[in-house]
């Protein structure tokens, strides 16, 4: 949705067209607010459920979104983003275990997989909203979009009715009976003795039997066992590495500055830059749910390194084309060399980098651990985006498209 709103002429002249630092204020108020809530995740799915978390997400997601409709200046604005980051992260933070958690064994790999490409699905649904509404010569040509990103929180506030609590969870908080039943009805059409309902439900608990003889209540404690023994110390490591690989492979280009780029090539016009904004995230929807079924028969590493080759070639053609534009801007078959690049940018980046890394930072580390991991992963994450659209306006605003080769070098990496 930034990346439309960049390209809305009401929303540039409105808060006095960004750029630089401002506008890396504008994107960055949403992983700031994220960060504020990554110390809650661990205590608001422990406590009250993986379905209280997504809950509690959705409710503060609608909040932001009315602040932002509503957005009367600079810092209401910037305020509203953080609140919806706040939310998000706790959507994310929960939907992604419980997913994993209810999922019948063999369709657990493309679910949890899938988990992750409702966020190209909700990049459509925004893109193509600030195409439509870039017309409207008023400020609701910017709070149309804003106040829409409430809808999906209240389809999950009526949907999460519907949906079961994770067993893992139950059992944890004595209710096994309920995990049981759980079990029961989603994975063998309510018979409990049925063989595999038994065996997952005695995995469960075994589990937790171990991991309540190991369990320490103080807070700090319980993420300090990250540093406890080698496995969990390479957990920590792979945690924080695969989120530097997911917002370090400049994809925040193609996420939050598009329209700079593509200013950078000559294409300027709202038009033009919502267009392409709009039709490049279907391209990334439908990419990604074929690629969600990959995991489960291709394995994981594989899809990443596949996955880093192809945004390592896609950026170099980017870069090449905007310093060939740069040097003649006449040379339109540079200009549509980037916006090409563009186009395949994302299907290169869900390959390995959407649904895959999802699923395999909540396979890597143990029930008692998965959510601290997630917070774990959702910090660095968080900080990295944080990082990454801070410096970008000010990197493109001082040496433009040189800017890409900082990033080209650091795929390698």
């Amino acid at each position: 949705m930034m990346n439309g709103l960049q390209a809305v002429e009401g929303w540039r002249s409105y808060f006095g067209e960004p750029s630089g630092a401002t506008l890396g204020l504008f994107n960055g108020a949403y992983p700031i607010g994220g960060l504020i809530a990554v110390p809650f995740i661990s205590i608001l799915n422990y406590h009250l459920g993986r379905r209280w978390g997504i809950a509690t997400g959705a409710i503060i997601c609608i909040i932001g979104a009315a602040l932002q409709g509503a957005a009367q200046n600079l810092a209401m604005f910037v305020v509203s983003r953080g609140i919806i980051g706040a939310g998000a992260v706790l959507l994310q933070a929960s939907g992604g275990p419980l997913v994993a958690e209810i999922a019948h064994p063999k369709q657990r790999a493309t679910a949890t997989a899938m988990f992750n490409t409702s966020y190209a699905l909700g990049s459509i649904v925004a893109a193509w909203t600030t195409f439509g509404s870039f017309r409207i010569n008023n400020t609701w040509s910017w709070r149309v979009p804003s106040l829409l990103q409430g809808l999906p929180s209240l389809i999950q506030l009526v949907g999460i009715l519907f949906v079961p609590e994770s067993p893992r969870w139950l059992i944890s908080r004595g209710r096994e009976q309920d995990a049981l039943k759980m079990l029961a009805k989603y994975h063998a059409e309510g018979n409990e003795n049925d063989p595999l309902v038994r065996f997952e439900y005695q995995e469960i608990r075994q589990a937790m039997t171990i991991e309540k003889m190991n369990e320490d209540g103080n807070i700090f404690n319980k993420y300090w066992e990250f540093m406890r023994t080698p496995g969990n110390r390479k957990r920590f490591f792979i945690l924080t590495w695969c989120a530097c690989i997911s917002q370090m492979s400049g994809n925040a280009f193609i996420s939050y500055y598009l329209s700079p780029i593509l200013a950078q090539v000559g294409l300027i016009s709202s038009l033009q830059q919502t267009l392409i904004n709009a039709t490049s995230q279907m391209l990334s929807w439908f990419s990604s749910l074929y690629f969600a079924t990959l995991p489960a028969r291709v394995g994981r590493r594989k899809l990443f390194l596949a996955a880093l080759i192809l945004v390592f070639f896609c950026l170099i053609a980017i870069t090449a084309g905007s310093g060939v534009f740069d040097c003649d801007s006449s040379n339109r078959s540079a200009g549509i060399a980037v916006v090409a690049f563009v186009y395949l940018f994302s299907p290169a980046y869900n390959l390995g980098l959407a649904p895959n890394l999802g699923l395999y930072i909540t396979e890597i580390v143990p029930f008692n651990l998965r959510l601290r991991g997630m917070a774990v992963f959702q910090f660095w994450n968080l900080g990295f985006i944080l990082f990454s659209t801070f410096a970008i306006p000010v990197g493109l605003d001082a040496i433009g498209w040189r800017l890409f080769c900082i990033f080209v070098g650091w795929l390698v990496c």
